[in-house]
């Protein structure tokens, strides 16, 4: 499953979003509605929300498989604050960018990644709904991946280990004193018996 976890704060992630619509190669998706609403579609940087559902999208590589499905979840009344359903986005081939963002002292990744064919095949039978995995073009989807991973890889400014610092998040590790990573990012305070960076 080819990912890439990297730094990055709220400028950051503005720029990733920014570069996403620039490579033209990706029609955008949140990955998950608010409740109570339709999965929305977005056609431009500016449209995705400054908000938790525009921190998670579900990247479709235009032409690479059949149409991303929208999953509809049925929710408990007093879950969705009164609605009784979202919906989610699924499909074999789609590419998942996902937000991580800090927290308190720590930085968590941001992160891309998707399904390889070999993996979608081993689950297709216990998700027939999502169709048949051979039926989507593994290697444009791949393709898409790499230059999306390559272009946030160009826009750091440093690493922690393999991880790249985007700039603003580089700025927030330096500010905020952060010099330990372990688990899902980079902390203020080590863990027992692990070493700074």
């Amino acid at each position: 499953m080819p990912n890439l976890d990297f730094y990055a704060v709220d400028e950051d992630w503005s720029a990733v979003v920014q570069t996403v619509f620039d490579l033209e190669l990706f029609r955008v998706f949140e990955s998950d509605s608010e409740p109570g609403a339709e999965l929305r579609e977005f056609t431009a940087a500016a449209d995705v929300p400054d908000s938790r559902r525009g921190r998670s999208l579900a990247l479709f590589v235009a032409g690479s498989g059949p149409e991303p499905l929208a999953s509809r979840i049925d929710l408990l009344p007093d879950a969705g604050g009164g609605a009784t359903f979202r919906y989610t986005c699924e499909g074999w081939g789609l590419i998942q960018l996902r937000y991580g963002g800090p927290w308190a002292e720590e930085l968590r990744w941001s992160h891309t990644n998707h399904n390889s064919a070999k993996r979608a095949a081993a689950w297709a039978g216990t998700l027939p709904e999502l169709g048949d995995p051979a039926a989507w073009d593994w290697a444009a989807v791949t393709r898409a991946s790499s230059r999306l991973n390559r272009a946030i890889r160009r826009m750091a400014v440093d690493k922690v280990g393999s991880h790249p610092v985007l700039p603003h998040a580089g700025e927030f590790i330096a500010h905020s004193g952060l010099r330990h990573e372990y688990g899902t990012g980079i902390h203020a305070t080590p863990v027992h018996g692990m070493s700074a960076r």
